[in-house]
This record gives structure tokens, sequence and C-alpha cells, in this order.
């Protein structure tokens, strides 16, 4: 049996499938030290596995897009609802520690005749 779920946060997607195992995490065929390195808080993806409790799930995670930061969130936003396809007892549990607000902050588009989307260039009175 295995479980499916996606997730988006900015620019970045990510598709996470949760099946029996031996408790493996890959992410584009990596490990998560190999694919985010040290500088990055990576226990906020495995978080979740510690409060549900799950140690014989092996997780395949595809993700793609946006910065480093946003991929890490957007795995532990859909790692969540292969849990609760698993077990959904654990919803309540999940909402109490905040583990679904996904955040919706996109980058305001560029508007013509200036710099960025608000920056203009600086008036000149004489």
């Amino acid at each position: 049996m295995k479980y499916i779920s996606f997730s988006k946060k900015k620019t970045s997607r990510s598709k996470v499938i949760m099946k029996f195992g031996i408790g493996i995490i890959l992410i584009n065929n990596k490990t998560i030290l190999d694919y985010f390195g040290k500088n990055f808080n990576n226990n906020i993806i495995i978080f979740p596995l510690l409060i549900s409790n799950l140690k014989n799930f092996n997780f395949l995670i595809k993700v793609k897009g946006g910065g480093k930061n946003s991929q890490i969130f957007c795995i532990k936003i859909s790692i969540c609802k292969c849990i609760l396809l698993f077990n959904y007892k654990l919803k309540k549990k999940f909402r109490k520690l905040n583990f679904f607000s996904v955040d919706d902050r996109i980058v305001e588009r560029k508007k013509y005749g200036k710099k960025k989307s608000r920056k203009t260039e600086q008036y000149s009175k004489r």
C-alpha cells in the first residue's frame, strides 16, 4: 500500500510517496543531508514523523522549483498529508502544532514604467 500527496509553497512543488519499508527518506534520489546540506533546518521535515511515530515507512520525495527553504516547508506539508491518509486521528495534533498552515504569499508582478513591482526612479525637482 502506498500513499501519495502533493503540496505547493511559492513556486516550489513537491510530491511525496509513502510506502512500507525501513525508514528511508530520499529527496530527488538523495538523502536529506546530501540534498539540503548542513546549513538548513532539516528537522522541519523529520518533525511530523517523530510526532506520529512512523519508523517503518519509506518516503520518496520529488521536489522542484523555488529555493531550498520553501522546498523544506513544501515537503513538510505534503508529508503531513501522507501521514493523514494513513492515520486520520492525528489531524487534531497536527492542527494544534500548525503543520498545515499554507503560506499563499507569492512575488508581486513587475509593473511597466517601474524598476520592480513598486520601486520607481528617484524624483528630481530641479
